[in-house]
């Protein structure tokens, strides 16, 4: 079962509505239906202005109730259309000498109930008339008399005749202008995957490597089903069907909005909204108004739709008008044509070569198994960091393999050079906590390389290294961190060459430093993010612990194969 914030599931609804009516003061419930609600000041000079349908929609369509956009919105159970007799009775309490207008998305059961209501109402002496939205450029079939579904579409529709009602304007010119919103604007949606049903599984049978395209906003399979693929491919992909659709020229002007479904992150909206600019900008199209928000949900879909508007003078006066409702978003100040600077992340790194030399081979081969090691363990350190952390550990050091490849002229004949190298490019490339300390140990690290490259240069090196994580990271051995397996290397290489182990003391050394990262398994973290997460999660290694230990063992297996030796 989907976890989700509710009480009793019967009572969802209920709660939600009350929950926006007590934290917006101008709006009430009406004193008869705990499901219609409207303005607290409801002017009736002005044409009313009702919208509704099925919940898990929010903000639509009871977060769009105040100045400058609804008068009232009715709500019905989650995806199910309210009754008729809800929606008469937001009538009768919004009625008013101008008349009232119902905005109604094209689904059957809104267009049954909206409609029954409307003619009881105008047969009791009333006046409204009935707008259906239906701006799905998915439905294209000629044989479907039902029309187009109603989509994102209808946020804006309300918006104009909002603003054009608090002007003055008559029941027929509002009704006019938003039948001809209506025909000049398309919408159409992606979903990686539907929403969940509070107290009922997210039901799905797309595998994950696929999408749905063309859906609707209740959970339904969209018009076709195609691969997973970039964000910059599938928003490509919807504007094209989008273009084709709507008929898209050259030149052309439009209002766009981005519609979040319900679940997708704020760095994923992002990603989409600059797609989606950098494709008008490609097709030479002009974006005269740009929205990007949740303004249309299919309850937690993960998913976007983008609605295009082919907008007049008149349309984008009333889409700039004032408007206050809990759920209105107003549009973003965009850039027509947005330029992203083109940082040259293979650039050469700029470090004076400093130290004492080596041959170039040995350096390079060693510095080969690292990064080949990084580049295998990414799962199985995402899997160890997913348990107390935020499974990254793995995907952030493959990333800084990848720098490490692509880097240009490494200094591998100057292992001190080399070492600056790396700290330039853990702190530029990988950043974060991980980067940062990574830089901070091979800098401090490097000058003890300066003069020669022997057992106890590297000892000190690595000392060095050590201190500074501690110093500055805050860890001690046994907080259940990096330090541990790195503390563990150095304290067993120091005792090694104090006894004059030979070669044979770095295997001692590296083998200390795999059991001391296999021991923070038992180890309840004190410093870093796992600290804030509890004892119960932190039952496997640490990763950072793990993942130290995994490039010493490849460092050193990667020396002896280059070194010819049977260690």
């Amino acid at each position: 079962m989907s976890k989700k914030f509710v009480n009793k599931l019967e009572e969802t609804v209920d709660d939600a509505l009350f929950g926006l009516v007590g934290s917006n003061k101008d709006v009430q419930f009406c004193k008869t239906s705990k499901r219609v609600i409207h303005r607290s000041q409801v002017n009736t000079e002005n044409v009313s202005l009702i919208a509704g349908g099925g919940s898990g929609h929010e903000p639509y369509a009871a977060g769009y109730v105040g100045k400058g956009l609804l008068t009232a919105a009715v709500a019905g159970n989650i995806f199910a259309s309210p009754p008729s007799r809800n929606v008469q009775t937001a009538l009768e309490v919004t009625k008013g000498k101008a008349g009232a207008i119902l905005f109604v998305i094209n689904y059957t059961g809104d267009r049954l109930n909206f409609g029954l209501a409307a003619e009881r109402f105008n047969a009791s002496g009333g006046n409204s008339r009935v707008v259906t939205i239906s701006d799905d450029v998915a439905i294209d079939n000629p044989n479907n008399r039902v029309g187009r579904r109603g989509l994102a579409g209808a946020v804006l529709t309300i918006k104009i005749a909002g603003a054009m009602s608090e002007e003055g304007r008559s029941l027929d010119e509002i009704y006019d202008m938003s039948q001809k919103v209506v025909n000049s604007m398309g919408t159409l949606g992606v979903s990686l995957y539907p929403g969940s049903l509070p107290g009922k599984d997210r039901e799905t049978d797309m595998s994950k490597d696929q999408i749905e395209i063309g859906l609707g906003i209740h959970g339904e399979p969209g018009k076709f089903r195609a691969s997973y693929e970039s964000a910059h491919k599938i928003i490509s992909g919807l504007m094209g069907t989008l273009k084709a659709k709507m008929e898209m020229k050259e030149s052309d002007e439009f209002v766009v909005l981005v519609n979040n479904l319900g679940s997708v992150s704020q760095l994923e909206m992002g990603i989409v909204n600059g797609e989606v600019l950098r494709w008008f900008e490609m097709e030479k199209m002009k974006v005269a108004r740009f929205y990007s928000g949740t303004y249309m949900t299919s309850l937690d879909g993960h998913g976007i739709s983008v609605t295009v508007l082919r907008a007049d003078k008149s349309m984008i006066k009333y889409l700039d008008a004032p408007a206050n409702a809990p759920g209105w978003i107003p549009s973003l100040s965009h850039r027509n044509k947005a330029q992203q600077p083109h940082a040259d992340k293979n650039a050469p790194i700029e470090v004076e070569s400093t130290g004492t030399s080596i041959h170039p081979d040995l350096a390079r081969e060693c510095l080969n198994g690292v990064v080949k090691s990084m580049m295998d363990s990414e799962d199985q350190l995402n899997t160890l960091d997913a348990q107390s952390g935020d499974g990254d550990c793995g995907s952030t050091f493959a990333s800084a393999a990848r720098a490490i490849q692509k880097a240009d002229k490494l200094d591998y004949e100057h292992p001190e050079t080399l070492l600056k190298q790396l700290s330039v490019i853990f702190e530029q490339t990988v950043g974060g906590t991980s980067g940062a300390l990574y830089a901070l140990m091979f800098s401090a690290a490097a000058p003890e390389l300066h003069e020669k490259i022997e057992s106890n240069t590297i000892l000190e090196a690595l000392k060095k290294a050590n201190h500074a994580v501690q110093k500055y990271g805050g860890a001690r051995v046994g907080d259940r961190t990096m330090v541990d397996a790195l503390d563990a290397m150095v304290e067993d290489l120091g005792k090694g060459l104090a006894d004059n182990g030979g070669l044979d003391v770095f295997e001692r050394a590296i083998q200390a430093s795999e059991n001391a990262a296999k021991e923070t398994a038992h180890q309840k973290a004190s410093v870093g993010r796992a600290s804030y997460t509890s004892s119960e999660s932190q039952t496997k290694p640490d990763a950072g612990a793990a993942a130290i230990s995994i490039w010493f063992r490849a460092f050193w297996t990667a020396f002896k194969e280059e070194m010819g030796k049977n260690i």
